[in-house]
């Protein structure tokens, strides 16, 4: 991925590396990806980009969903049950269409997982290649990226299978299912950990389906900092980049390995 940060642009200190070594084993892994009332060309375009990534299928496997829940619990509940009811799942990692996580960011959290940890939490920060300086700044201090912050997003999170379960799963939701998991979670006995170690880089729209999202949460930074409301594109000295299939959809992506 190009360095996010450009002229007038403002860009948080990256994550350590890794505290814990990651897995190094094979995984076996099915990538869900949830397409919720798509009216573009998500489904295709997931699934040509899936074939382009030579992935050999007794290594990884695309698998697609697709309702009309219109909201991101209904979503993400409905990949990670066709998971847990075609496989066996150890763990189940969430993500969105239109975030890019780190190369370890799956199996860091396995990792962890072998060392005792039910759920990973981890930080997202919007692209500061599209993000207005501004709004990138006002958004830096209310966020805490570091072991240990408060913060909980479904767009880099992951849970063992059997600690989602018993936590009663994402409800359906149309925002906040992912708080409702983690407390449900809390409840539950599960041991969570919060790490700034798999940060995401998520899409900085101000425009989104979720009424209470992140989209609509710059929105609000972004009317605090006197900006256009409209959402904002890299300029011109930015490389293009390709859409990410699904982004005006909200398609949810759910990764998990097998038991082998």
């Amino acid at each position: 991925r190009p360095e996010p940060a450009g002229p007038g642009k403002a860009a948080a200190p990256q994550p350590s590396p890794p505290a814990a070594p990651v897995v190094s084993t094979p995984l076996h892994v099915t990538v869900v990806l949830a397409a919720d009332a798509c009216t573009d060309r998500t489904v295709e375009r997931a699934r040509t980009a899936w074939a382009a990534s030579g992935l050999a299928a007794e290594v990884a496997r695309l698998e697609v969903v697709t309702g009309t829940w219109r909201s991101a619990g209904g979503a993400r509940a409905a990949a990670a049950s066709w998971a847990l009811a075609n496989s066996r799942p150890e763990w189940i990692a969430s993500t969105d269409a239109d975030t890019a996580v780190p190369a370890h960011w799956l199996t860091y959290q396995l990792g962890r997982a072998a060392h005792g940890v039910d759920a990973v939490l981890g930080t997202v920060e919007p692209d500061p290649a599209e993000c207005p300086v501004a709004v990138y700044r006002l958004w830096q201090r209310e966020h805490t990226l570091a072991e240990g912050h408060p913060h909980i997003h479904a767009a880099s999170m992951g849970v063992r299978a059997a600690c989602y379960e018993r936590a009663g799963g994402f409800p359906p939701l149309e925002c906040s299912e992912d708080e409702a998991l983690a407390a449900a979670l809390h409840r539950t006995g599960a041991r969570i950990e919060a790490t700034d170690r798999i940060r995401a880089i998520t899409s900085a729209r101000f425009e989104g389906r979720a009424e209470l999202g992140f989209a609509h949460h710059l929105l609000g930074l972004a009317q605090l900092a006197g900006q256009p409301e409209k959402a904002p594109r890299p300029g011109p000295a930015q490389p293009p980049r390709p859409e990410p299939a699904g982004r005006p959809n909200g398609a949810r992506f759910f990764a998990h390995r097998k038991n082998t």
